[in-house]
């Protein structure tokens, strides 16, 4: 297998969490977003929406990080990521749309201007940032009290459902944002079990950190 993708994208670290948790590995192409090489006609041929990560397990090409993840939990060894009880299943496919709905749009633009901009150059938008902050805070509100009834997003188990939200917290914590975790006691018991586990460590050590250079 081949991954494609940049080591800071979010969607990256969440295809390299779902092979670690199945203990397996591919090979990792890097593609250099800042530079446009997502557009090249050779990434273009794979990801017709210049978009990371893709897939590629021989002559079967996917993209699309959910269904990527999905693939390898259904094809891989090892536990399940994907509960069998319905109604785990129905609430770790609710947490992940509530994540793309309700939180992603508002925590992207906190994490391009705070922890990316210093390398894509130009001047820091502090509105989206202030926007972005104010808009992110009813998600993490609703999923603090979520998991005040269970230990992982879907239940009782460790799923998909929390590796889709786990890079943008770790990415909060080390903005200067910790305290959007920290300050909700629920979710950060949930980010200490979660970022505790070996699969999470080997991504976070994967590659330079950005917040270690970023201003």
């Amino acid at each position: 297998m081949k991954l494609y993708g940049h080591i800071w994208s979010t969607n990256t670290r969440k295809t390299l969490a779902t092979l670690a948790e199945k203990k397996q590995e591919a090979e990792f192409r890097p593609l250099a977003l800042p530079k446009g090489e997502h557009r090249s006609p050779e990434h273009l041929a794979l990801h017709p929406f210049a978009k990371v990560p893709v897939l590629e397990d021989g002559d079967f090409v996917l993209y699309e990080t959910r269904a990527i993840n999905a693939y390898l939990d259904k094809t891989l060894p090892g536990p399940s990521l994907v509960p069998t009880n319905a109604r785990e299943l129905a609430r770790m496919d609710q947490w992940t749309n509530v994540a793309d709905a309700y939180f992603v749009p508002f925590v992207m633009p906190v994490i391009m201007e705070l922890l990316f901009r210093p390398y894509l150059g130009g001047e820091r938008n502090d509105e989206a940032v202030a926007a972005g902050r104010e808009g992110m805070q009813p998600a993490l509100d609703q999923l603090d009290r979520a998991l005040a009834k269970s230990e992982y997003v879907a239940g009782t188990s460790f799923s998909l459902g929390d590796i889709h939200w786990m890079p943008y917290v770790e990415y909060l914590v080390h903005i200067g944002d910790a305290e959007s975790i920290a300050g909700r006691k629920h979710l950060a018991a949930w980010w200490e079990r979660v970022s505790a586990r070996d699969s999470w460590r080997k991504v976070a050590r994967t590659g330079p950190q950005p917040y270690e250079k970023a201003a």
